[in-house]
């Protein structure tokens, strides 16, 4: 933990010493004092020193933080309490909520945000005014982790306002560096710099300080660095990281003597292509620390560099080095990273098989870390929603307790009106529970209906062909069989990458028009190879559309394109053509696919095929434009002396721009 923090920490604590040798008679004195009749200002002071020397896991914690609230709250009962010892009273009950929100914060995120929330009314009074600002702090890192950046954000700078009329040094640098870590995170990097060389200004330019003080020091060196790294001013990033490491150095800390010189090596890499250089730096790295984490961090670098030193046997060492430490930590992050730049590697010794190997392994890896996402992502909406939701129902009940008090207030002035004020309060009441109850229901439909659509589109989306995908095996061991090595290669990146595409996009509603465009290039180059060849294919995106920013469904354009190569191009065994074309017309969006084969109705089965890719497209864009009208338009090409020269199909297509 953070020095800075545990300063702030102790703040909740009431000072009590008692002159005992071991935590464990301390502890037990306390109880014994907690016995025998004392007032209830002492007996307080007791409970807060018991509540800070128990584990807050133990059922004793909660127990005694219980109590610690209820004496509280009978002192604040007595008449003639004096001031000093009301205010000690409030901030008890705030410290009560505060204790409660650390309890629980590691694993319940909602209900610490609650508690914190709960506590900050107790610390209005000036002498308490540090408190609130530490609780504002610690809600800003919970909302963080919710997904609620922006109220994060709020909640620290109303805790640096608070530091600062109070010139709380240490305080000041704990908010700023919190602010700093968050512009960071979201790649502000300007900002992020400002808050960091303000937390420097503060708090670490004291060359008086602790090791943790240092260690933290280190660390706001290299956060800094790597901010200017980021705005390309390269000269200041390497000046304060030889200020890092020369800081690490001084303490003898050896984790922040490895950190220092892995950052020197990505510095020499990044910013002056400085292989040799780099490799000195990341291999002190290794040397320096002892902890898995760092070796293995050190080791895919020294493979990196190895590998941009043409030094492939050595690079490999150091790869697996890193993988087995990746794997033994669990991290996934380091698994990936280093089983790509293996694939990379046994292609570039040309062991094939090591390569596909590793290639398999990489992908088994990115899913696990897809997933991983997806459910951090999900448990961030799920938080935030249930945080919603529960300041919604705060409010609701908060406007129910005013309109309690005026109702009151009527009762005392008109005691006639009770009756009506009462039957009126009963009516709301129903009438809210009506209101509520018909819109969960509304929503739960809504839910229900988008559920069933999204599931609906995942099985229309997951249409690849078992012949397609059997007679792509055949043709990669083809290949091999022939030794056509690199063919066999790059024919199975291809076909791993269009597998790959097909089945992410299968759980997405819409993509960008550059990753449909790519799945195509994919698709018609592998169809190009199961047919011999025996057609050309172009893919023509208007220029001015901004691929990256038009978002469409997946998979409309492909069976259309399956269908002109399959049944279109049939009767031809050489010179086919298919031309795909994505345009827009008057701000709509068009795909149009041709080809120069038989046209259409000349074969029952193309027909066939036709009519169920159609009601296949039809389907989806229903759901997507809610428009039963929808129509595909096809038509066949005519030569000028009356012969068919080909097929054409044009549809619009539903798409969503983000700029």
């Amino acid at each position: 933990m953070c020095p800075i923090i545990k300063k702030i920490t102790l703040l909740f604590v009431f000072l009590f010493a008692l002159n005992v040798n071991s935590q464990e008679k301390k502890l037990d004195s306390l109880k014994n004092i907690l016995q025998t009749k004392i007032p209830d200002t002492t007996k307080l002071q007791v409970l807060a020193n018991i509540v800070n020397s128990v584990e807050s896991t133990s059922k004793e914690y909660s127990l005694y933080n219980d109590q610690f609230k209820e004496i509280a709250e009978n002192l604040l009962k007595q008449k003639n309490l004096d001031e000093a010892s009301r205010l000690n009273a409030v901030s008890a009950i705030g410290q009560h909520y505060v204790q409660k929100g650390f309890q629980v914060q590691y694993n319940d995120y909602i209900s610490a945000i609650k508690y914190l929330n709960m506590s900050l009314p107790y610390f209005e009074a000036k002498k308490h005014r540090i408190y609130k600002a530490s609780v504002l702090i610690s809600l800003g890192v919970l909302y963080n982790k919710i997904g609620s950046a922006e109220t994060a954000t709020a909640n620290n700078f109303k805790a640096l306002r608070i530091f600062e009329e109070e010139k709380h040094p240490s305080g000041i640098s704990y908010a700023t560096q919190t602010i700093a870590n968050l512009y960071n995170d979201q790649k502000k990097y300007k900002e992020a710099l400002k808050f960091y060389l303000k937390t420097y200004d503060i708090y670490f330019k004291n060359e008086d300080l602790l090791l943790q003080d240092n260690i933290q020091k280190v660390l706001l060196f290299k956060n800094i660095s790597k901010c200017y790294q980021e705005l390309k001013d390269c000269k200041l990033s390497e000046s304060y990281l030889l200020k890092a490491l020369k800081l690490a150095k001084e303490i003898n800390d050896f984790d922040s003597i490895s950190e220092a010189y892995y950052e020197m090596g990505q510095f020499e890499i990044v910013c002056n292509a400085n292989y040799n250089k780099a490799l000195g730096y990341l291999q002190n790295s290794y040397s320096a620390s002892e902890k898995l984490e760092k070796q293995a961090k050190s080791q895919i670098s020294i493979g990196k560099v190895y590998i941009k030193l043409n030094a492939f046997d050595k690079a490999e060492i150091h790869l697996l080095k890193g993988l087995e430490n990746g794997k033994k930590i669990k991290n996934l992050k380091f698994q990936k990273e280093a089983t790509d730049y293996l694939v990379d590697l046994y292609k570039a010794k040309k062991q094939y098989d090591k390569a596909f190997e590793m290639k398999e392994l990489n992908t088994l890896i990115k899913d696990s870390i897809k997933a991983d996402l997806n459910k951090e992502t999900l448990l961030k909406k799920q938080l935030q929603y249930d945080y919603e939701n529960k300041e919604k129902l705060n409010k609701l009940l908060q406007e129910k307790k005013i309109d309690a008090l005026k109702l009151q207030a009527q009762q005392k002035e008109a005691t006639q009106n009770n009756l009506l004020i009462g039957l009126s309060g009963a009516l709301m009441l129903v009438l809210f529970g009506g209101y509520f109850y018909y819109r969960n229901n509304k929503q739960k439909q809504a839910i229900d209906t988008l559920e069933k659509n999204q599931i609906k589109q995942k099985l229309l989306i997951s249409q690849m062909n078992p012949h397609f995908i059997f007679n792509s095996i055949q043709n990669i061991r083809a290949l091999i069989n022939n030794h056509q090595n690199n063919e066999a290669v790059d024919y199975l990146d291809r076909f791993s990458r269009l597998t790959r595409q097909i089945l992410e996009n299968s759980n997405e509603n819409y993509i960008s028009l550059a990753e449909e465009v790519e799945m195509l290039e994919n698709y018609l180059s592998i169809q190009q190879l199961l047919y011999d060849n025996k057609f050309s294919y172009n893919i023509n995106v208007e220029e001015g559309i901004d691929q990256e920013s038009i978002f469409l469904p997946p998979m409309l354009a492909q069976p259309f394109i399956e269908n002109g190569i399959k049944h279109g191009l049939s009767n031809k065994l050489e010179n086919g053509k298919i031309n795909v074309h994505f345009y827009l017309k008057n701000d709509q969006l068009f795909f149009e696919v041709m080809d120069n084969g038989k046209g259409f109705d000349t074969d029952k089965k193309v027909s066939q095929h036709k009519s169920l890719a159609m009601n296949i497209i039809k389907e989806r864009l229903v759901t997507y434009m809610k428009n039963k009208d929808f129509e595909v338009q096809t038509e066949n090409l005519i030569h000028p002396d009356g012969t068919i020269a080909g097929a054409k199909v044009v549809f619009e297509i539903p798409y969503i721009y983000e700029n």
